[in-house]
């Protein structure tokens, strides 16, 4: 294959970089997380002296982009790292958006080799000194390319993700949520069919989605606050109130909900009859929906499980408008492997060099380890 250029360039306007990104997002199999909607909000709200990682082949032509941050962090109180993060800034106040599926974005067929091409750039004498490059909320599927570029890669953090193949069920005859949770294992089937028996008493189920920004600030605002009663109940904040990441969605849903918008950010509300009971913030795209963030409204009766039956009804509205994934995303909750089938780890990977303190780092950890038998 004919040798390919990377550049390491300073980005000092976000807007100039918007129609170079679309145009290989057109030509990339990218997730959500690298559409534009997603990075140009993130760098028009997070990113400080933020990198661009260029690719181009002998053509002069851009196959790959990514940003990459500037952070150090401390661990242990004696290991300082110095890091390179993708599409992170290393900051936990605005990390706390938390992107998945994240690598570079490549053209379609030409992944492994922007990777390789962009990390010898990376180890060049005119890009600042790292001891890691942090790439969090990864796929674990990317880790046999990652341990090809001769450097220690370990694995900071992991969750379990789950997914429901909405294409599956289709050509299975599956077209309803009753007959989705007919596929499920026996106790989640008991509960579901249970919980929605209890609600249908209550009135005729429906699903509202948000046609507008004003609808969806409307829907985020009581998602929110069904959201923090759960996390304020365990003594927590919740997402919906640390400032930096509501400053970030509202900007990427103005984008989203723009006239010439992508449709790609989907609020969705449950009720019975008058009674709302649950709310879900999505990402529809390409043929996928990704469940990000959701309020439930609290019953008394525990016989009513009003998650269950709101994730039900959405998988049943995305059934019929053909989507063919719903995807759970990372975490490990106990319903989504209930109503769902087991996907890729979601990884935050550390790619490190062999300095001083990835070394001394390397040592403790084995050490530990050993000790732990």
């Amino acid at each position: 294959m004919p040798p390919l250029e990377a550049k390491i360039k300073p980005i000092t306007e976000v807007s100039a970089l918007e129609s170079v990104w679309r145009d290989l997002e057109a030509r990339a199999d990218r997730a959500f997380f690298l559409s534009w909607t997603w990075i140009g909000s993130w760098l028009e709200c997070f990113a400080e002296r933020p990198l661009l990682v260029e690719i181009t082949d002998p053509n002069s032509r851009i196959i790959g982009l990514g940003v990459v941050c500037e952070a150090q962090e401390t661990r242990k109180k004696v290991i300082r790292s110095r890091q390179l993060r993708l599409h992170e800034t290393g900051d936990p106040n605005r990390d706390v958006i938390t992107i998945e599926y994240n690598t570079l974005l490549a053209e379609r067929g030409m992944e492994d080799a922007v990777w390789f091409a962009a990390l010898k750039a990376l180890k060049g004498s005119d890009v600042p000194h790292w001891d890691e490059i942090i790439v969090g909320g990864a796929s674990d599927d990317s880790e046999p390319l990652f341990r090809q570029f001769g450097l220690r890669v370990h694995r900071r953090a992991e969750a379990t993700s789950a997914y429901v193949d909405l294409a599956d069920l289709r050509a299975k005859g599956v077209t309803d949520a009753d007959g989705y949770v007919g596929t499920l294992g026996k106790s989640t089937r008991s509960q579901i069919r249970r919980s929605l028996k209890l609600y249908r008493a209550r009135g005729e189920l429906k699903l509202d989605v948000a046609g507008s920004l004003d609808e969806a600030k409307e829907f985020l605002a009581e998602l929110g606050s069904h959201h923090e009663a759960k996390w304020n109940a365990a003594g927590q904040l919740g997402a919906t109130q640390k400032e930096d990441y509501m400053r970030f969605h509202a900007r990427m849903m103005q984008r989203a909900y723009a006239p010439d918008c992508d449709n790609s950010v989907e609020f969705l509300r449950a009720r019975a009859g008058d009674h709302s009971f649950g709310w879900l913030y999505n990402f529809v795209d390409r043929g996928k929906v990704l469940f990000y963030l959701s309020g439930f409204a609290f019953e008394a009766d525990n016989k009513l499980k009003p998650g269950l039956v709101t994730h039900a009804l959405a998988i049943e509205y995305h059934l019929r408008a053909g989507m063919d994934i719903y995807d759970f995303m990372g975490g490990d909750n106990r319903y989504k492997m209930n109503m769902g089938q087991a996907g890729s780890a979601v990884v935050a990977y550390a790619l490190q060099r062999k300095t001083l303190p990835m070394m001394i780092e390397s040592v403790a950890r084995g050490l530990k380890s050993k000790l732990g038998k």
